[in-house]
């Protein structure tokens, strides 16, 4: 229900900011993406992006995460590594 509150909301609108460019997005006429955050029932931010814009803001965001894990992999695997390279170097197995 609140959804749909949000979505009559938008209509009456007619102009937001992009979060990523800091550019104007007509809402009634340029492709955009509206993130609702959400706590229970209410809406605790709403944050726009232009379509292009969200595209990029998720693909950074995901490449982002993708190298923390990454990153703990190798400070996890790295040791293991280290360890069974100089065991099979040292002839000990």
């Amino acid at each position: 229900m609140d959804l749909l509150k949000t979505r009559d909301h938008i209509k009456k609108m007619k102009k937001e900011t992009c979060e990523r460019c800091l550019k104007e997005i007509d809402l009634k006429k340029d492709w955009h993406v509206l993130l609702g955050t959400y706590a229970g029932e209410k809406v605790v931010q709403e944050v726009f992006f232009h379509s292009n814009c969200w595209r990029l803001h998720f693909e950074e965001k995901a490449r982002q995460k993708a190298e923390a894990v990454m990153q703990g992999v190798k400070q996890k695997m790295f040791p293991m590594a280290k360890k069974i390279v100089s065991h099979l170097i040292g002839g000990k197995v």
